[in-house]
């Protein structure tokens, strides 16, 4: 019954946020609206995956649903860069839902990078999206309103696999090329950059970051590379703002283009000229 009464005060919060609804529908992204029965769902086909990113506590899904989720928030995890985790819980240890959440991301991540949560929550039946990074700067609140909305009713419903995987798919609004985990760059700068990385000829990605820690950033930069380019087909930069510097790597020898650009954007960086140093590596 709670999820119930949770899936009536996100579809009024959806509609409070919309400034109205009709009486038999709720207002989705873009203004559109759509029949509460349904809503159009495809599930990306996507391979295998060696990591663990659901820690089904309550042992609800079955072994073909876990894989399935599992296997796609890897495909995020790797494809977008974001730190994905699913916990199915009967239990909150006493927290409330969303510190619940705060502290698994702090635990399995060490509370770093783009970060996706998702926390389905048995116990007090108020599921929740925790969102840090790219996350929070590309993807809504009224998105995930909606989100949490439709996957309540199919939970309600019985279907944890449809559920979870509609929720993950929040993922797929982050950037590809372009990520910002420490949110330095607006929303309209980030899709800018995106859109001129995904024209270029080289399979090129950016990461923004705020290295507060003792591992210097070619050894950050080379893991995030591996975790993308597992083929080592591609190319790699790492803008970090307390070193005020921007590298680059790739497992084949970087272009010379690239090279002699280096220095111009390293100038513009350690000036904290940000947006003036990815636009010039991309011009």
């Amino acid at each position: 019954m709670k999820k119930i009464l949770f899936l009536s005060l996100i579809l009024s919060a959806a509609c409070f946020a919309s400034m109205g609804c009709s009486p038999n529908k709720t207002p989705i992204s873009g203004g559109k609206s759509v029949q509460t029965t349904s809503q159009p769902f495809t599930e990306r086909s996507v391979g295998s995956t060696d990591g663990t990113y659901v820690f089904d506590k309550a042992g609800i899904l079955s072994s073909e649903a876990l894989k399935a989720c599992n296997d796609y928030a890897g495909w995020l995890f790797s494809k977008k860069l974001i730190n994905v985790a699913v916990i199915i819980t009967n239990d909150l240890n006493g927290k409330a839902p969303y510190d619940y959440a705060v502290d698994e991301f702090g635990e399995i991540y060490e509370g770093k990078g783009s970060g996706l949560v998702i926390l389905i929550n048995n116990a007090t039946n108020e599921d929740i999206v925790y969102r840090t990074g790219s996350c929070l700067t590309n993807i809504s609140q009224n998105t995930e309103n909606n989100a949490l909305y439709w996957e309540t009713k199919e939970i309600i419903g019985g279907d944890y696999r449809r559920g979870i995987i509609r929720l993950l798919q929040l993922g797929e609004l982050c950037p590809e090329h372009f990520i910002d985990n420490a949110q330095i760059f607006g929303y309209e700068d980030i899709r800018r950059f995106e859109n001129a990385l995904s024209g270029v000829k080289e399979d090129i990605t950016i990461l923004a970051t705020r290295n507060g820690s003792k591992t210097p950033n070619e050894n950050i930069l080379k893991a995030y590379y591996k975790r993308k380019y597992k083929e080592g087909n591609g190319i790699m930069l790492m803008l970090d703002t307390e070193s005020r510097s921007i590298i680059a790597y790739s497992a084949e020898p970087l272009p010379a283009k690239i090279e002699k650009v280096m220095k111009d954007v390293n100038g513009l960086s350690s000036k904290d000229d940000y947006t003036g140093a990815i636009d010039k590596f991309i011009e």
